[in-house]
């Protein structure tokens, strides 16, 4: 008896389920031809194009704005940076040029290097590739961060 109770139920909850279905299934339908509609309208779609034409040329103007701004951020970075080279060589330059027992020693930019212990092949190629890399660096012509110019 408790069997055919619960087989009882559980016909109900599959009639129930099923109905339910049936009724989102349709509602489904019903809107998803009612978004197809709204798509093939053309007043819509010119309406959407209009925008995204509009979205896009905001989006190139920012783009542009935000290069250009980087640009020069990274120019008055650059001019600040020279100027500091300016102002620790001007010093230099003096304290060699006028040198009077009582004028203090000019500081060191580096720190002493500590003695190591390099013997051998290692040595030479530390100093090999420290001699490498210097005339590289003095080579190399600035990078500047934005657009890249159109070749001719």
């Amino acid at each position: 008896m408790a069997e055919k109770k619960w087989e009882n139920q559980l016909m109900d909850f599959i009639k129930r389920t099923g109905e339910e279905l049936k009724r989102t299934g349709e509602e489904i339908k019903v809107e998803a031809q009612r978004l197809m509609d709204e798509v093939r309208d053309p007043s819509r779609q010119t309406k959407v194009k209009e925008t995204l034409k509009d979205l896009r040329d905001k989006a190139t103007a920012m783009t542009k704005e935000a290069g250009d701004l980087l640009e020069s951020a990274v120019k008055k970075v650059e001019g600040a940076f020279e100027q500091d080279k300016a102002d620790e060589a001007a010093p230099k330059a003096k304290s060699s040029a006028g040198s009077t027992p009582d004028a203090e020693p000019a500081p060191a930019s580096k720190p002493a290097r500590k003695a190591g212990k390099t013997i051998g092949k290692k040595a030479g190629a530390k100093k090999a590739a420290a001699t490498k890399k210097a005339p590289a660096a003095k080579k190399a012509a600035p990078k500047s961060i934005g657009r890249k110019k159109a070749k001719a």
